[in-house]
């Protein structure tokens, strides 16, 4: 899947997202932390449905053996998506600013896009604060960048798979 197809599949996911199901919020809770479920339960209807549709790709691409904590590092990759508090066009306006300024300098904007392209620095932060597991919050402040991959202490096709089932 392209970057681009991602994106638009995601566009049209937010804008009526299904809620999450009672299987799979047992799911999630099987394979979350306390901390990291109270994380969780603060993301928005939409972040919360990308988050386990994320995951269960990811679940599939690592087989039944894998590790609970790459499964959670999925469900939680976009925990900082909450703190910039833009819905679905104010999400795809910030992701154009992005695209437009280049990502690297519009994530320092003092405004909601700002905080909403710095959000894996800020999930990141934002898990570590909670008490989340050292590769999940890596994992959020690494997602969107490849060279910090290695950084994050999960093995490279992990986070392969990871970045793929996040459409990355």
């Amino acid at each position: 899947m392209t970057r681009a197809t991602h994106l638009i599949r995601r566009f049209f996911g937010s804008l009526r997202p299904r809620p999450v199901g009672e299987a799979d919020v047992m799911w999630v809770r099987s394979v979350l932390t306390t901390p990291e479920l109270r994380v969780w339960e603060t993301l928005g209807p939409a972040d919360r449905a990308e988050s386990v549709v994320v995951a269960h790709r990811a679940a599939r691409a690592l087989g039944p053996d894998a590790d609970p904590v790459w499964i959670a590092a999925a469900l939680l990759h976009d925990a900082g998506k909450s703190e910039a508090d833009l819905g679905t066009l104010g999400r795809a306006g910030a992701t154009v600013v992005g695209i437009v300024m280049s990502k690297g300098r519009a994530r320092h904007l003092p405004n909601r896009i700002g905080t909403y392209l710095a959000h894996d620095d800020i999930g990141a932060e934002l898990l570590r604060e909670a008490g989340a597991r050292s590769e999940v919050s890596a994992w959020a402040g690494a997602h969107h960048r490849a060279e910090q991959w290695p950084a994050t202490g999960l093995p490279a096709p992990v986070a392969a798979a990871l970045a793929e089932a996040d459409g990355i």
